[in-house]
């Protein structure tokens, strides 16, 4: 358990006790001090007219009995706070004193007065503080030492008692603590009563007040404080903070429950939102998977027309080739035209020395028949010759033999002349044939000349469209590359969306809880 702390009363009265008791105490010391040092001037100057009063007696005296100055010392011992006097020759040594039974030894000493020390403005020496030991034990006094004629004939001392001032002191000192201890008692119950009813009351009040407002949440309490003090001013004060306060708390509560409603439909358009938004973060995903086959199939699609372009120019060189080498075909058919022409004539003239060749070999055959004839006429008139015409029968038998072989050689001819001419009547159809062939073929790459010339065109209107194609799909590539960054950026976009989506639903979510918490704190409150 907890040490209670100080009150409020104790707080208010105890530093003016405190301060009270200080000033007091303060005044005491000031008072005491001026006091003592009153009472020590006046023992001093009492001490003084004693000294001088005995010095002038002694100074008569001059030459009497010491007797008589006993006497006179005697008589000023019974003066209040006079606590010894005693007379020094100018020797110091002590003619007559005031003690009983022996002068205390020592004490000539402690104040002694030399010649031409005095003077009109100090006609006495005054030591303050002279302590020695007397009959009674320790000894505290004022030593006032007056010369007598100047010095010439002694000094007088007088002693006047220190304890009679302090013990004066003491007796003032404690008739000022008591008064001041009344005082001050006085003045503690006086603030502990302002303290208590002008302070403490309006304060418990306020407490009282402030506690049922804590403990019950009633705010229709009224403050019944009327001072036109700091406190009146502060309960009033009070009390229109809590009229502000139930002001308040009634606004809070209608807020609360605007703010509830208002929380419960942002929490179902936010919900809506989330659904909405991820069915679009959804559909987009989709659609950078697409803008991704997109782009792969654009890429694809680049590739394929930049080697589409490469094969349009290549048809188009190769056409360029076809269409010269046509050309080149064209002309050297041409050219082979004329050497079959050449060839035909040249089989006609064949065929005409053929002719006269196949008339040679008639007449050599038929030469050949009358050699044989004449060589068989020959054989019979050389056999009618007889011995004779033996060797002429030889030479018809050999040109017999000749003449058959010239036959034999001639029929072969005229075989193989036969053949030539049915090779060259061939040759001469294949030659015709050949020459139409030629001619057709001629007409053929003609129009094949011009069907691929037309194809060339195509070929290089075709070129000319695919690179446009070309330049079109790299284009396109680009803008489809440019598609799926933007894509890919609205996805960053709608991620970053979702996510302070998630923070809008957490906020809602405590804010939700914000406003239950302040529907309950407001609910606690009576307004």
């Amino acid at each position: 358990m907890s040490m209670r702390r100080p009150g409020l009363a104790f707080k208010l009265v105890g530093p003016t006790a405190i301060v009270t008791v200080l000033v007091s105490a303060l005044l005491l010391m000031v008072a005491s001090a001026q006091i003592q040092g009153s009472l020590t001037d006046a023992f001093e100057s009492k001490g003084e007219a004693v000294a001088l009063s005995l010095a002038a007696a002694a100074e008569q005296s001059v030459g009497g009995n010491l007797s008589t100055l006993q006497g006179s010392i005697d008589s000023n011992k019974v003066i209040d706070g006079v606590l010894y006097v005693f007379i020094q020759d100018t020797d110091q040594s002590v003619m007559v004193h005031t003690f009983s039974p022996q002068f205390p030894r020592g004490l000539e000493l402690l104040n002694p007065f030399e010649m031409g020390e005095s003077s009109s403005q100090a006609r006495v020496k005054v030591n303050r503080h002279a302590t020695f030991d007397g009959p009674g034990g320790r000894l505290e006094a004022i030593d006032v030492a007056a010369p007598i004629s100047g010095g010439a004939l002694g000094v007088v001392h007088v002693g006047m008692d220190l304890r009679r001032i302090q013990a004066e002191v003491t007796r003032l000192r404690r008739h000022m603590i008591g008064w001041g201890a009344l005082v001050a008692m006085l003045g503690i119950g006086i603030a502990a009563a302002v303290t208590t009813l002008g302070v403490l009351r309006p304060v418990r009040e306020l407490t009282r007040i402030t506690q049922e407002i804590v403990r019950q949440g009633d705010l229709r309490q009224t403050v019944g404080i009327s001072s036109e003090d700091e406190l009146g001013d502060l309960a009033r004060a009070f009390d229109e903070m809590v009229g502000k306060l139930r002001d308040a708390l009634t606004s809070l509560k209608e807020s609360a429950g605007g703010l509830t409603q208002s929380m419960s439909e942002l929490t179902t358009s936010t919900t809506e939102q989330t659904q909405t938004t991820t069915r679009q973060a959804t559909a987009l995903q989709e659609t950078q998977v697409t803008a991704q086959e997109i782009k792969q199939t654009s890429v694809l699609a680049a590739q394929k027309a930049s080697a589409v372009l490469e094969q349009a120019e290549r048809a188009e060189s190769i056409s360029k080739t076809g269409e010269d080498a046509i050309v080149l075909s064209l002309s050297g058919l041409a050219d082979i035209r004329g050497h079959v022409d050449q060839i035909a004539a040249r089989i006609h003239e064949l065929e005409g020395r053929t002719a006269q060749i196949a008339g040679i070999t008639e007449t050599v055959k038929d030469l050949a028949d009358q050699s044989n004839m004449l060589a068989l006429n020959a054989a019979i008139e050389a056999v009618r010759s007889g011995e004779h015409g033996k060797g002429f029968a030889v030479v018809a038998r050999e040109i017999r033999s000749l003449a058959d072989q010239s036959i034999a050689a001639t029929r072969r001819v005229r075989e193989v002349l036969e053949t030539i001419t049915g090779s060259i009547r061939g040759v001469v159809a294949i030659t015709q044939a050949g020459s139409q062939r030629i001619d057709v073929g001629l007409e053929q790459i003609r129009s094949s000349g011009e069907s691929l010339r037309q194809l060339s065109g195509i070929v290089r209107d075709s070129s000319s469209s695919v690179r446009q194609i070309a330049a079109a799909v790299s284009q396109q590539n680009a803008g489809i590359g440019q598609i799926f960054i933007a894509v890919t950026d609205l996805s960053g976009m709608m991620d970053e969306s979702m996510k302070r989506l998630d923070a809008t639903n957490q906020a809602a979510a405590r804010l939700e809880l914000i406003s239950g918490k302040a529907a309950i704190v407001v609910s606690a409150y009576r307004v």
